[in-house]
Parts: C-alpha cells; sequence; structure tokens
C-alpha cells in the first residue's frame, strides 16, 4: 500500500483538473444543490470538484482520500477532511448524514467495491443521492481492441490501483442490493479526453476532442466509456 500512497502523494503534488471530473457538472445542476447542501466527496483527489461545488453553489463538502497531499490542498480549499482507507476502515464522519455522496473514479481503485456502496447508502439522509462514475470495461473500442489483441490499460486511464471494474449489470445489481432506487444512467460519456498524445493528435486526438463528454442516453454497456449513474436512497416509511 505504502507504493500506492506515495505514487498518489505525488500525483497529487500538481495542480491540475483530472479530465473526468467536468464530465459531472451537467449531472450536478440537475440536483438542485445549495449552500444548504452537505457533501461528501470519497477519494477527493485534490479537490477540484469539492471547489467546483462550493463556488457554483456553496455547498459545504466532506471528503477523505488515502493521500496526506491531496487532503491538504483539500484541506486549503475548504473541505472537513480524514485520511482513511476504505479498503481496510469504515467510512468516517461519525453520525454525519450528506445530501449527496460522490465516487468518482474511485469504486475501480478498491477490493470490494460493493462494501463501498452500502457505506455510502449508511452515509446518506432519506432522498439523498449518490453518483458513481466508473470505467466502462467493455466500451465499444475496449472490445475491438481486445479482440485485436491491442487493448492497453491506460486507455482506461492507465492510474495505479485500477483493479476493480465492472459492466453495468454488475454494477446496477450492487446499487440495487444496496437499496438504491431511481437510477439515471444516462449522463455517461462516450469519450473523456486525456492529456496523451493520443487523445490530442491527430485523427484520434480530434476525434476524441470532438465527442469529449457527448452524454449516452441509450446502450450505456456498448457506448459508455465512463459509466455516470444517480440513485437515490428512498424516504423512510414510518409505521
Amino acid at each position: 500500500m505504502s507504493g500506492l500512497v506515495d505514487y498518489y502523494n505525488q500525483l497529487w503534488e500538481e495542480d491540475h483538473l483530472p479530465p473526468y471530473v467536468t464530465s459531472l457538472f451537467p449531472l450536478l445542476k440537475t440536483l438542485n444543490l445549495s449552500s444548504k447542501s452537505k457533501v461528501l466527496d470519497v477519494a477527493c483527489g485534490n479537490g477540484v470538484l469539492g471547489k467546483y461545488l462550493m463556488d457554483s453553489y456553496g455547498c459545504s463538502v466532506w471528503g477523505t482520500d488515502i493521500s496526506t497531499v491531496a487532503l491538504v490542498q483539500c484541506k486549503n480549499l475548504g473541505y472537513v477532511t480524514e485520511l482513511v482507507n476504505l479498503d481496510q476502515e469504515e467510512m468516517p464522519f461519525g453520525e454525519e448524514k450528506f445530501d449527496l455522496v460522490i465516487l468518482s473514479a474511485m469504486l475501480e481503485h478498491v477490493m470490494e467495491p460493493e462494501k463501498i456502496i452500502e457505506m455510502a447508502y449508511q452515509k446518506l439522509v432519506s432522498n439523498g443521492r449518490v453518483i458513481i462514475l466508473t470505467p466502462n470495461i467493455v466500451w465499444v473500442f475496449n472490445r475491438f481492441l481486445f479482440l485485436m489483441g491491442q487493448w492497453d490499460h491506460r486507455l482506461m486511464g492507465g492510474m495505479k490501483g485500477h483493479i476493480s471494474y465492472r459492466n453495468k449489470k454488475q454494477l446496477l445489481e450492487m446499487i440495487i442490493k444496496t437499496g438504491f432506487k431511481d437510477l439515471n444512467w444516462d449522463y455517461s460519456v462516450f469519450c473523456v479526453a486525456g492529456t496523451t498524445d493520443f487523445c490530442t493528435k491527430g485523427i484520434s486526438g480530434w476525434l476524441i476532442q470532438k465527442f469529449h463528454n457527448l452524454q449516452v442516453r441509450f446502450w450505456h454497456s456498448f457506448l459508455a466509456f465512463n459509466y455516470i449513474v444517480v440513485a437515490k436512497r428512498p424516504a423512510e416509511i414510518k409505521k
């Protein structure tokens, strides 16, 4: 684990905007967030998402990560932070409940993603929402590259620690089993423009830039590069 932590400490020393973060903005605009909203950003990285939420909607934001470097940056931005390894520990912040829990590009980094989804459920208020963003290993171009023997992990973000990919059926089953309702997958995106030469130069770069963050409203399991799903914790029925 120390090697992975060192990797993320080095990664988050740089002030950059991960390309997948902007994919969440259209969905966030629909959630009626306000200065009264409390958001938990799990695996918050350098805090650029939380800063967007604070600046755009006035939200209060809590965050967890395994990187001390990331959490220092987040705390400076106004997060309430906690260092935690969710593969081995429980979700922090005691009895605090949230209107929104964000699992952005983090389920693929843990051994048991279903446990993280369960933790998110427990941290939500009634009618609170979870947002999950995670790569789709069976995206149409990945299928083609697998058949040709040319698939490369770097095409899925290529970051160290990607260990738990799920297809839509598997992810759907985990979310439903936890108790979430009203799932919406229509903010999933066809591709995300990274910073490599493949994403920025030549014909491939032109195509990727053109279709960057294009929303996928059907055939998500086939067309979505990143799944983005929002789901609600239903209100408790009073007896």
